[in-house]
């Protein structure tokens, strides 16, 4: 079976820079000073796709787009034929790529709570599984940058904050980085299904937190995720109380 939102990979009219240069555009995101602007754009024959471009960017800006775009391209090629992440598409230029469009919604607390559970399990699968192609997204504290199919199933949007080092980066940083993405992930479990946080979650999101504070440029917001922290410790320590007085028994 053919993955959920990567159907038009082999199975419609290969996208070329002809098409693409005649396609019906929507905008996406008008980008900014910095960033480039994204499309979906659609064709006739052809599935829907989302070009990214910094084409109309000038100078420095342009010279910094371009190494975003490099980079963004960089972690999706590393993580070709892999579900639950856009494919790149062979069109391409200096300022812009073409990758498959990904239909869904944006994940929230309504849908985590459907199958709690199940998302969590999900996410973690994600990340390990990107983390093992040697790519870090850096940004999936946003919402927007984590999609659910109509099947339930999930997908990371949006690389441009995301890195693929070489090897030497990868072995000097590559913990960090995986941390992050980590202690993104506990963030929403915290949020949405406290119940779904064991011991070692607290703890390492507990070290998070701590982390933090180092950063002032922006300050941790709460949303429950000390309160489902204490209340693992809380749990965990109580399972050892109950152990203890069996034992005693």
């Amino acid at each position: 079976m053919v993955p959920f939102g990567q159907l038009d990979v082999g199975m419609s009219p290969p996208w070329t820079a002809e098409i693409l240069a005649k396609a019906e555009r929507q905008l996406l995101s008008k980008g900014s000073a910095w960033k480039p602007v994204v499309w979906r754009v659609d064709a006739p024959g052809c599935s829907p796709a989302i070009w990214k471009d910094g084409s109309h960017l000038k100078g420095l800006r342009r010279w910094v787009a371009g190494l975003q775009i490099r980079r963004e391209r960089r972690c999706l090629a590393s993580l070709a034929s892999l579900h639950g992440f856009p494919s790149l598409l062979p069109v391409s230029c200096n300022m812009g790529f073409l990758t498959t469009f990904l239909p869904g919604q944006e994940l929230d607390r309504s849908r985590f709570q459907m199958d709690p559970e199940g998302f969590a399990q999900s996410l973690r699968e994600r990340v390990r599984a990107m983390h093992a192609r040697g790519v870090f997204h850096l940004d999936l504290k946003q919402r927007r940058n984590i999609l659910v199919d109509s099947e339930g199933g999930l997908h990371f949007l949006d690389f441009g904050a995301g890195w693929a080092p070489g090897w030497l980066c990868r072995s000097l940083l590559g913990y960090l980085l995986a941390f992050s993405d980590r202690q993104a992930v506990l963030k929403w479990v915290a949020r949405w299904a406290p119940e779904q946080l064991s011991l070692a979650d607290a703890r390492s999101l507990r070290r998070g937190l701590l982390l933090r504070r180092l950063w002032p440029f922006t300050p941790h917001r709460d949303r429950g995720e000390r309160a489902a922290i204490e209340q693992a410790l809380r749990n965990d320590s109580g399972s050892r109380s109950r152990g203890g007085s069996g034992d005693s028994d």
